[in-house]
Order: C-alpha cells, then structure tokens, then sequence
C-alpha cells in the first residue's frame, strides 16, 4: 500500500490528480491517500500537487505503537543508515527502538537511505518509508520567467495538474485549441506527452514555439486555426479557454467580426457572447474527454447541457476578488 501526502491549497483536485493515474479505489484520511500502485517513478515526474510519496508499513495508536516498532521487521526495508521523522511524536524515542531491531544500525539525519516517517492523524499513526520527495520545478518555468511571456497563462503546477485529469499514458496526444504560449503543452510534453497545438494568432504560435524549444520538447505540433473551425477529432483536450479580461475573442456577427471583452459598459452581454462563444466551441470540437477552465462568471452548466458533453468532475480554484477557476472534466454525453 502506497501513501501519497497531499498538498491542501486544493485537497479535491491532488486526489483526483493521483487517481486519474492509478486506480478508483482509494483511502483519504485528511490530505493522506492510500491506494495499491507500483509506479512510483512515473508519478513522481508527473504529479502537481502531492509533495510525497511513501511505502505504508504499518498501522498503529498510541498504545500499541512500541509494541508494533518491536514487531516488525526493520532489517527488510533498511539500507546502509535510516533516520526517523515524526509528526507530534518523540523522534528519539522511536529511533532507537528501531535502532535496537537492526543487525548493523547507523544513524544519518542529512542525507539518509532510509527515512522512516511516522505520521499522525487524529489517532491513528502511520509508519512510513519515504519513497519519493517530488520536486518538479514548477517555480522555474512560470511565465515570466519564459522567452515568451504571457499575462494569462497559467500556473505551471495546474497547468501539470489538469493534463494529469486526463490519465493520458506516455506517447498519447494532449491537443489544446487556445495554446497561447504554450503553458498546458510544455508540461505536457516534459511527461512524455505528444503536445499539439492550436491558435487564432499568428504571434501566439511563435511564442509557444520559441517556449517549447527552450524547454527542449521536441514532439510538438502547432496549427493556426480558430478552434471552432477544428474538425479534426481526438482523445484528450486540454484547455485553458480565453476569458475576455486580458485577451480577446473575435466572432462573427451578421458578416461582420466582433471583438468581445467583458470589460466596459456591457458586461452582461459581452458575457453572454462569450458564452454562446463557449456552447459553439463544444458543439464544434470532438474529443473523447476534455479538460476544460471557466471562469466563474459564465454560467458554464447552462450552455454544457446544451453541447454534446456532461460535467464529470469540477473543481474551483480562487485567483483573486474577480476571478474565479472553474475546472471541469467533461465526457461524450
């Protein structure tokens, strides 16, 4: 049994993550997930939002704690030093009943090959061997710190986290119609995904490009296309759909091109051209899944029941005072 320790700035979405690589069938004590993998190298370079991944040993309370350290057989799990960590329980303590059950026992706080984890929720403890610390860069690729930036992109760590959704396997396609600069298709192509591209502009493209050569993602493809015209059918969609706020929609009206903002004088009705932008995209695109942002002021349920697809999964992610994420899995109806 495999536990992952969660990060809680969006406990449903770092659960979710997880599961849509491995199995269904889960346990969650707090921001602890228990469930049966062996594949914990892969998901350590793909995972966002977990910072640990750890071998469950054993189970244990207060009372019986010392009584199970005794028991179980540490020399099965020991190489070359160890060092015990503990949350609200006396490290010392624990350490040296361990030390007393190992054949040639060598301490090393620093830099240890084996780090033994007790970690406590309500009253159950849970004796850990710590697998895999995930650090992923995340920080590194943020926009500003890219050739080409870009005022709207994404975080990189949810931009990992909503291509996971998908559950999309090494060599598969994540297609996203808005690429902007790239942001879902770098860290899509960093895991071995195959990245693909689409974009109105010409300008947005090159960005993305000059992005993900710097990152040296070799398997990549972009098209400039608007997304509704699309006819090409795939897997998975990745996207993060333009807003209106910071950038721009342009849509046809009575043969005439409309730009839409929701900023200014109308914003009831920018909206509901964004909107009805929204339904028509969704009618237009094929995809056997997708994962797709919203911003919270669309009512986004409305226009999705009249689309081909159903809301699976959601999950809301606070930016500020005047925007809201929604973050959708949608199917084939």
């Amino acid at each position: 049994m495999k536990l992952f320790l969660l990060s809680k700035k969006n406990l449903e979405l770092s659960k979710e993550e997880v599961i849509a690589l491995t199995t269904e069938e889960y346990k969650l004590i707090d921001n602890l997930l228990l469930l049966e993998t062996n594949n914990i190298k892969e998901l350590a370079k793909r995972l966002a939002f977990t910072k640990s991944i750890y071998e469950l040993l054993f189970t244990a309370n207060k009372k019986n704690l010392k009584d199970k350290i005794k028991a179980y057989d540490w020399n099965s799990i020991y190489k070359k030093d160890f060092c015990v960590r503990a949350s609200e329980l006396k490290e010392s303590k624990l350490a040296d009943l361990i030390w007393n059950k190992l054949k040639k026992p060598k301490a090393n706080l620093e830099n240890p090959k084996t780090e033994i984890v007790f970690i406590k929720k309500g009253d159950q403890i849970y004796a850990t061997l710590l697998l895999k610390t995930l650090k992923n860069n995340f920080e590194k690729r943020k926009s500003h710190l890219r050739p080409e930036q870009s005022p709207t992109a994404l975080d990189p760590r949810l931009a990992r986290a909503i291509v996971n959704l998908t559950g999309a396997k090494e060599g598969e396609t994540i297609c996203d119609p808005f690429c902007g600069s790239g942001g879902i298709l770098i860290e899509a192509g960093l895991i071995g995904l195959k990245p693909l591209g689409y974009d109105l502009y010409k300008l947005m493209l090159n960005k993305a490009k000059a992005n993900l050569n710097h990152f040296k993602i070799k398997n990549y493809k972009l098209i400039q296309e608007d997304a509704i015209k699309i006819k090409e059918r795939f897997q998975y969609i990745v996207t993060d759909v333009p807003y209106g706020l910071n950038t721009s929609i342009w849509t046809k009206q009575r043969n005439k091109t409309k730009k839409i903002s929701i900023t200014g004088k109308n914003k009831k009705e920018s909206i509901k051209e964004l909107e009805g932008f929204y339904l028509k995209f969704l009618k237009k695109i094929k995809a056997e899944k997708i994962i797709i942002i919203f911003p919270h002021y669309v009512k986004y349920k409305k226009f999705i029941k009249l689309s081909k697809y159903k809301i699976t999964k959601e999950f809301s992610q606070f930016i500020h005072g005047s925007l809201t994420r929604k973050i959708l899995i949608l199917k084939k109806d």
